[in-house]
C-alpha cells in the first residue's frame, strides 16, 4: 500500500518547513489533484482484459469493461492455443455519451476473444473520495510528493500577488524555490512514463496500410 493523502500532505508540509499555518490541508489536497493529473497524464495504469467476440460485430465497449477507461492502448486477438503471439486488430477508437469504444476493421466471430489493453487513472487513498492508493511505489510516491510541493508553492504564491503584500519579494521567493520543485518534478515524470505497453503479435503493416481506401 502506497501512501494515502493524509501521509502526502504530512510529508509535504515538512518538504516545505510548514506546520499547516501557510500550507493548509486544503492548499495541499488541490495541490494533490493536481500533481496527480499530471502524473496520470504520463503515466496512468496500463490495464486490460477480454472481450468475447461477435459474429460480424464491429463495434465495442471499452467503458462497458471499466468505467474510467481513458484511452484505448491496442486490440489484439488471443490464440486460442496459446501457443503463438496474439495478433493485433486494425480498429478506430471514438466517444460517444462520454464512453470509450473502438470499431475493428474486420470482422470476427464467437469463437474469437479479443485481448483490450487500454489505461485508467491512478488514484490516492482519501483524495475524491478514493479509497485505494495505486501508485506502485515509494520511489514514484516521491515523484508525486515533488508534484504537491510545486502545485502548492504555485498556489500560495497566486494568492499572494493580489493581497495586500507588506513584503512584495515573497512572490518572487516563492517563484524560485517552485522552479526547482518543478525540475525535479518533470525528471521524476519523465522516468515514470518510460514504461513500456503490453504487446502481442509486432504489426509488420507498411504506415499507411490502416487508411488505404478509408476515403472510399
Amino acid at each position: 500500500m502506497t501512501a494515502s493523502l493524509t501521509t502526502l500532505i504530512t510529508r509535504a508540509q515538512a518538504t516545505l518547513g510548514d506546520d499547516g499555518t501557510y500550507f493548509t490541508t486544503a492548499l495541499l489536497t488541490a495541490a494533490a489533484r493536481l500533481a496527480l493529473s499530471d502524473f496520470n497524464e504520463r503515466a496512468p495504469v496500463h490495464a486490460g482484459d477480454l472481450i468475447d467476440g461477435v459474429t460480424d460485430q464491429h463495434e465495442y465497449e471499452v467503458s462497458a469493461i471499466d468505467d474510467r477507461a481513458t484511452s484505448i492502448i491496442g486490440v489484439w486477438r488471443q490464440d486460442p492455443d496459446e501457443n503463438e503471439h496474439d495478433f493485433p486488430f486494425i480498429y478506430d477508437p471514438y466517444s460517444e455519451d462520454e464512453r470509450l469504444w473502438f470499431r475493428l476493421r474486420t470482422s470476427v466471430t464467437n469463437d474469437d476473444i479479443l485481448i483490450v489493453r487500454f489505461t485508467i487513472p491512478h488514484t490516492i487513498n482519501g483524495l475524491d473520495s478514493e479509497t485505494e492508493s495505486t501508485i506502485p511505489n515509494n520511489q514514484q510516491d516521491a515523484v508525486i510528493l515533488t508534484g504537491i510541493c510545486y502545485h502548492a508553492l504555485c498556489i500560495r504564491a497566486a494568492a499572494r500577488v493580489e493581497s495586500i503584500n507588506l513584503a512584495p519579494a515573497v512572490v518572487a521567493n516563492y517563484e524560485r524555490i517552485e522552479a526547482k520543485f518543478l525540475r525535479t518534478f518533470q525528471i521524476g515524470l519523465a522516468k515514470v512514463s518510460e514504461k513500456r505497453n503490453a504487446v502481442g503479435e509486432p504489426d509488420t503493416r507498411a504506415w499507411n496500410d490502416q487508411y488505404h481506401g478509408w476515403d472510399q
